[in-house]
């Protein structure tokens, strides 16, 4: 959790000290000019008093620091790393990060609110303290780590595994449900003549436990394959890849009643030794070859230099990402996993439980529930299933099912985590952000892009619009099976999605561990103490949940607050909110506060407008999205036209019921229009 932290810290900096407010561009150097600052109250007045290099290059100099830590984090996440070492020091890193934050904006709400008799030249003083003291401790973690470094690394090779088994269950012997096309279409490609003269790639794609390695193996196993191939290897990646040379051996030895046949020399010597001995064992033969679990690019780079190219051969490859940038000069087909419909599902727990049909119905009264609950997953249907066969009191075992299912998922954790882990750092805290959504709830793309920009997730990319480039994050979260796509609109687009209730589950966990979400289920962590959450917590979200569901409102350092329920009676402190989403009419009627304080807001969705809205919007500098949906009068509203007076302002949208002078001026920063 500590990558989320830093992101978030860095964020910080970028969007009060080193980003313009113009259109996006990339991130600049130290500036010496006023007029080219950033627009917040708190940079123009510090920099017309005082040169800007000195403070921009402290900026600079913590947000490098910044930089190596994350890169360092992200480097060994990837890598598997793990231990009680390491942990630590994520932990050390993460709360760092989270109290420099808290510092800084602190500061600067004060110097702009005119708080606690604040002076300018005051702030200005505590501003450059807080950033060498943020770059000294960043200075010292980075020190720590190096010093860990070699012992950590040695850690985690000695925790490799050379062999692996996969992690989907195929149970053998049942029947294939829902897959038959599948099978069909894949098999085609297998056989069809390939006149490039290269061995095609075929990639069975989907979500952890979706049945690939099922589908891979019934494949493999059918008749026609057998008799088609005149070579036939399966081999199974470990999830820790870091030896090429034991694949190879793996896969040598599935071929060693193979004799070698001579090859040309330079292809002897552009070869290791491994990779030249199976290379002459495949020569001038028709192979296929299933390479399942595919984690990532690593074992295919190695293991193709050894593949001989022959438009017979095939090679299958059962993963979760497929990149195609991989296998750019190969010719590859990639069939997409889909999830079981209610009929293929329901088929799926009635083969798994018994041979005999008089079984089915005595399961029917919890059909719609198991459905329900399963979303078509083969490998949650199976569990579920099975548990079900071995008792008597189906409605008492189905509710402990169903509880454990909400709670801690059927999917292993272990694998999860390592598809989490392999996640490159940008889209790492928007993975996370599924979080503060309910379980199995459809997200309209638009509003989840927003909110990205908004809490400082997106990358600013030369000729690039924030939102294509977080467009391009969803896109990449879909390619890797952990988002999946409700529907498009008519351009193509992706226009809502949604996330699996155990991908769910997985997702709320990892934020609630690094005390990052406030969506508590104690249930879900025994033993472990209620303030390691509230500690420092930067997502509120509110919606219900069936089973022993708490929420935290203790934590002073919430940046954002979902309203998922009607009507939630809770007090937060709202200083340093960046995001308010769907707030209900009652809520702002309740609060007694200031509306003056909302210096950091740059996304808030409401259901109607309110008295203090407009106040709102005409002092905040950082409003980048304003939605008002409705009005409970239905009668015509006239807005203030010091909506068009915030600066940063992206996107208007203002229900049938409203309405507003255009702007004076030309806003050119608008991505949205519509009132």
């Amino acid at each position: 959790m500590a990558i989320v932290a830093l992101t978030s810290l860095m964020s910080t900096l970028e969007l009060e000290f080193l980003q313009s407010t113009s259109r996006p561009r990339p991130r600049p150097k130290p500036r010496v000019s006023v007029d080219e600052t950033h627009e917040s109250g708190l940079m123009c007045s510090l920099l017309k008093r005082e040169p800007s290099v000195s403070l921009y290059g402290k900026v600079e100099m913590l947000h490098k620091k910044l930089c190596s830590l994350q890169a360092f984090l992200e480097k060994f996440k990837r890598g598997g790393g793990g231990g009680a070492e390491i942990n630590d020091l994520e932990i050390k890193i993460r709360d760092f990060a989270l109290k420099a934050e808290d510092h800084i904006e602190i500061q600067v709400s004060n110097f702009l609110l005119g708080k606690d008799g604040w002076h300018p030249q005051k702030a200005s003083q505590e501003l450059h303290q807080t950033l060498r003291e943020a770059a000294k401790n960043a200075a010292e973690l980075l020190e720590m780590l190096n010093e860990e470094d070699d012992e950590v690394k040695m850690v985690g090779y000695e925790n490799v595994k050379l062999t692996g088994s996969s992690q989907s269950q195929c149970f053998e012997g049942r029947i294939m449900v829902g897959r038959h096309h599948d099978r069909t279409v894949i098999n085609n490609s297998l056989f069809d003549v390939d006149e490039y003269g290269k061995p095609r790639v075929i990639a069975i794609v989907g979500m952890m436990g979706i049945g690939k390695t099922c589908l891979a193996r019934s494949i493999y196993n059918h008749p026609s394959v057998a008799s088609h191939f005149q070579v036939r290897t399966w081999i199974t990646l470990p999830q820790e890849y870091q030896h090429v040379d034991q694949t190879l051996r793996d896969l040598l030895s599935s071929i060693s009643g193979v004799e070698p046949k001579p090859i040309s020399i330079h292809i002897m010597i552009s070869l290791s030794p491994l990779q030249l001995e199976v290379y002459q064992r495949l020569a001038s033969r028709s192979y296929v070859i299933v390479l399942d679990n595919l984690w990532d690019n690593s074992a295919w780079n190695h293991i193709q230099r050894c593949l001989p190219r022959g438009g017979r051969s095939r090679i299958l490859i059962t993963t979760t990402h497929f990149d195609k940038k991989s296998y750019a000069d190969i010719k590859f087909y990639k069939r997409k996993m889909a999830f079981l419909d209610p009929n293929e599902s329901w088929d799926l727990f009635c083969n798994i439980l018994s041979p005999k049909e008089s079984m089915a119905p005595k399961f029917e009264k919890i059909r719609s529930e198991v459905l329900e609950k399963c979303e078509g997953l083969p490998q949650l249907i199976v569990e579920v299933a099975k548990r079900l066969s071995k008792c008597n009191n189906i409605q008492q075992e189905w509710k402990k099912i169903e509880k454990e299912l909400e709670l801690l998922g059927v999917l292993d954790r272990s694998v999860l985590a390592r598809i989490y882990n392999q996640l490159p750092k940008y889209v790492n805290v928007c993975f996370l952000y599924f979080g503060v959504f309910p379980k199995r709830s459809e997200i309209s793309v638009k509003t989840l892009i927003r909110l990205w920009v908004a809490e400082g997730f997106v990358e600013l990319l030369e000729h690039k619009e924030l939102e294509n480039v977080a467009y391009e994050y969803l896109q990449e979260l879909v390619d890797r099976s952990l988002i999946l796509i409700s529907s498009r609109g008519s351009n193509g687009k992706i226009k809502t999605c949604k996330m699996h209730g155990n991908m769910h589950t997985f997702c709320v966990g990892e934020a609630q561990k690094g005390g990052i979400l406030c969506a508590v289920n104690i249930m879900q962590f025994p033993g472990v103490s209620l303030n390691a959450f509230a500690n420092s917590c930067r997502w509120l979200s509110l919606y219900t949940h069936s089973f022993d569901y708490y929420v935290l409102f203790d934590t002073i350092n919430s940046r954002s607050i979902f309203f998922f329920h009607e009507n939630p009676e809770i007090s937060v402190p709202l200083k340093l909110l960046r995001v308010l989403a769907s707030v209900p009419p009652p809520f702002f009627r309740r609060m007694q506060m200031h509306f003056g304080d909302f210096i950091f807001l740059r996304y808030i969705s409401v259901a109607q407008w309110f008295e203090g809205l407009d106040y709102i919007v005409s002092i905040n500098s950082n409003l980048q999205t304003l939605v008002v949906s409705g009005n409970e009068s239905q009668a015509t509203v006239r807005l203030p036209s010091k909506i068009w007076e915030s600066p940063q302002l992206r996107h208007l949208e203002l229900g049938n019921s409203y309405t507003v002078d255009p702007p004076s001026v030309d806003k050119k920063s608008f991505q949205t229009l519509s009132w």
